[in-house]
């Protein structure tokens, strides 16, 4: 099969991946008990958002790490899986969160599914295991969140093809230290914002200093895990830079889909979830690639 052949199967599967998404997320919505998305503003947000998906594998169509094969369609199923799993334990028995934010520790499955396999695989299983977790445990379809954890998955799977597996991540390190910098001090500059939960006035304060020591924890994992583990220190570094865009893309979208002010969105919404996110990206990474690992030997065992 010629490259033209090649990019535009990889081009068909990665629209139907994304339609696929688009159809599951309306079924929900129409089957769902909880939280329901309608009018104008999360169908546009939603047709931008696949447009936008589209013009990305357009300005990289040259990665092979689109393609699907049987492998990235085993670990796609797999990741879906285990995301909803978790996402249904966490916020519909355990009722785990921290303030109005939810405690994720699944974000890391969509992360590091999408090294190991791809783009394709981590933004699936981060974007339908969010949207199916959410609808099993009753709280419903949330656009911008579903949208926004697949890109928590994609963007590790696509910088990865690109920064290249054990090089030097010294470009993501850095933007990600910037980024995180960014953030914190608009919130250090302007704390008292209304929240996006209850319309109160609120210092989320708080949020700066824990976005402060999510990057430096982040930051010092990585560098100490160079020596033991490349896997995980660039899980953890691009990882988090998935985090950031995934989390700015749905606080973002809130300020037309739930009429936030800007401010409310980025300290109010983004800064939470981005914050908790890179904390629950650092402790629950290992024990998840140590379990995938385990169940790998396990299979090559009983072969």
């Amino acid at each position: 099969m010629n490259l033209e052949n090649r990019t535009s199967r990889r081009g068909i599967v990665w629209l139907s991946v994304l339609l696929l998404f688009v159809v599951l997320m309306v079924l929900a919505n129409e089957m769902t008990d909880g939280e329901r998305f309608y009018g104008v503003a999360p169908i546009v947000v939603i047709a931008l958002a696949v447009v936008g998906l589209l013009q990305v594998y357009r300005a990289t169509w040259d990665y092979q790490g689109w393609g699907l094969g049987t492998r990235q369609v085993r670990g796609l199923t797999v990741g879906t899986a285990l995301y909803a799993t978790v996402a249904v334990i966490f916020t519909g028995v355990l009722d785990l969160s921290v303030g109005p934010v939810a405690l994720r520790p699944q974000v890391c499955i969509p992360i590091l599914f999408g090294y190991a396999f791809g783009p394709v695989v981590g933004f699936f299983s981060g974007a339908v295991g969010s949207l199916l977790g959410d609808f099993i445990a009753g709280l419903g379809v949330f656009p911008a969140w579903h949208i926004g954890v697949g890109l928590m998955g994609l963007t590790p799977g696509l910088v990865a093809g690109y920064s290249g597996r054990g090089r030097d991540p010294s470009f993501v390190s850095n933007l990600v230290v910037v980024t995180i910098a960014i953030a914190a001090s608009i919130v250090f500059l302007h704390p008292r914002v209304p929240g996006p939960w209850t319309g109160e006035v609120q210092n989320f304060s708080f949020w700066g200093w824990a976005l402060v020591v999510g990057g430096l924890v982040m930051l010092a994992n990585s560098l100490l895990l160079e020596d033991v583990s490349v896997i995980l220190a660039a899980a953890s570094l691009w990882g988090t830079l998935g985090i950031l865009v995934g989390n700015g893309f749905a606080a973002l979208a809130h300020v037309w889909i739930n009429e936030y002010s800007l401010t409310t969105a980025l300290i109010g919404e983004f800064a939470p979830s981005a914050a908790t996110d890179i904390l629950n990206l650092v402790v629950f990474t290992p024990i998840v690639l140590a379990g995938y690992r385990a169940t790998r030997r396990r299979g090559r065992l009983r072969r």
